[in-house]
């Protein structure tokens, strides 16, 4: 207090003198209950009852039950919101701790998620569901019928509906798998390009199938026969529109039912 005092410094009461390290201890204390309250926010709720899927439900399936989930809620909702979005990400660092501990069985897009991808937009396996395989087998059918019964009318005409129809399984596809955001205006930006993005994905799935028949079923054969120095049978040229018909049609079954 003289030295404060020598200094023209006003000397403080004894209660409020405290050392400068107990300071932070405060603020440490008050950070550690902020994040305790933060952590048991919600954590008496089950995260596979508050998305709906089983426990043992893949990270797709979680994903597609958190948007779905999301879009019912987004707007009209605030609690029911964020359970939501604590569910997903209590599962997501539940499946990114399963990695880090080993030894556990951990599904590709999650052990390999934080890795660059190369060709994001390959097609990658996936079942179809059973009337979406039902779908696609019945309009398939029908152009493979159309090519095969009448090939001088039909021309290349089944080979492009083929294409049309597989489109439209595959954009229906996409839309179960990740369902388009009813949020409205208020919706944050890319939300609101899901329904561009199932689409796009839709035709280029539907485009590289095609592609794939006329490749297979046609080209790639005349091209080794060609380097072989051999020719084709006559009636391989003569069915050429038949060739490319069977080549679609069983390409794009197999891209709506398989590939996603």
């Amino acid at each position: 207090m003289q030295a404060c005092a020598a200094l023209g410094r006003p000397a403080l009461p004894l209660q409020l003198r405290r050392p400068l390290h107990a300071r932070p201890a405060v603020r440490l204390q008050r950070g550690m209950a902020v994040r305790a309250s933060m952590a048991g926010a919600g954590a008496g709720d089950d995260p596979y009852q508050v998305l709906g899927v089983p426990p043992n439900a893949d990270s797709t399936t979680i994903q597609r039950a958190y948007k779905k989930k999301l879009s019912e809620v987004k707007g009209k909702d605030e609690a029911a919101q964020q359970r939501i979005e604590a569910a997903h990400s209590q599962l997501m660092m539940a499946g990114l701790s399963a990695r880090l501990k080993g030894g556990v069985s951990v599904e590709k897009d999650v052990l390999y998620a934080d890795r660059a991808r190369y060709f994001p937009w390959r097609p990658r396996l996936w079942m179809a569901a059973y009337d979406i395989l039902m779908y696609s087998a019945v309009a398939q059918a029908l152009m493979l019928a159309w090519a095969l019964l009448s090939p001088l009318t039909a021309g290349t005409q089944p080979v492009i509906w083929s294409a049309i129809a597989g489109a439209v399984g595959n954009i229906i596809k996409q839309n179960r798998l990740y369902p388009v955001p009813k949020g409205g205006p208020d919706s944050p930006p890319d939300e609101k390009k899901q329904g561009s993005k199932n689409i796009l994905r839709g035709f280029f799935l539907a485009f590289l199938a095609t592609f794939c028949g006329c490749f297979f079923f046609y080209t790639l054969p005349d091209a080794v026969a060609a380097q072989l120095g051999r020719v084709m049978p006559v009636w391989f040229y003569e069915g050429q529109s038949m060739l490319l018909a069977i080549g679609t049609c069983t390409m794009n079954w197999l891209f709506t039912a398989f590939t996603r």
